[in-house]
């Protein structure tokens, strides 16, 4: 069965396995999370060695469609996330995959 992993799970991980209180954990996954929305909302890059990159992306706008009514209409422009995995991570699925 695969894993998953919630903000409440990164908690718990944090309660076991560092032995921090559960305010002092909900606090540190609260701020790694704010750090990286902060960074990405100020155009910026966040960058985890061993893990990936988050980066900001601009879409332009454009025309598209609406599916209930057929009419065209403008799709603003908008920034997104993407996330780039770092070759240490893409090894590491991949192995994993493997010895299953």
């Amino acid at each position: 069965m695969p894993k998953y992993v919630s903000r409440e799970s990164l908690v718990q991980a944090m309660i076991h396995d560092l032995g921090l209180s559960g305010k002092d954990a909900q606090d540190a996954v609260t701020l790694v999370f704010n750090e990286l929305t902060d960074c990405l909302g100020d155009n910026g890059t966040a960058d985890i060695a061993g893990f990936g990159k988050f980066v900001l992306f601009h879409r332009k706008e454009r025309m598209g469609i609406n599916p209930v009514t057929g009419e065209r209409i403008v799709i603003e422009a908008s920034e997104f996330p993407k996330f780039k995995p770092s070759a240490t991570l893409k090894k590491r699925c991949n192995e994993c995959r493997v010895e299953k």
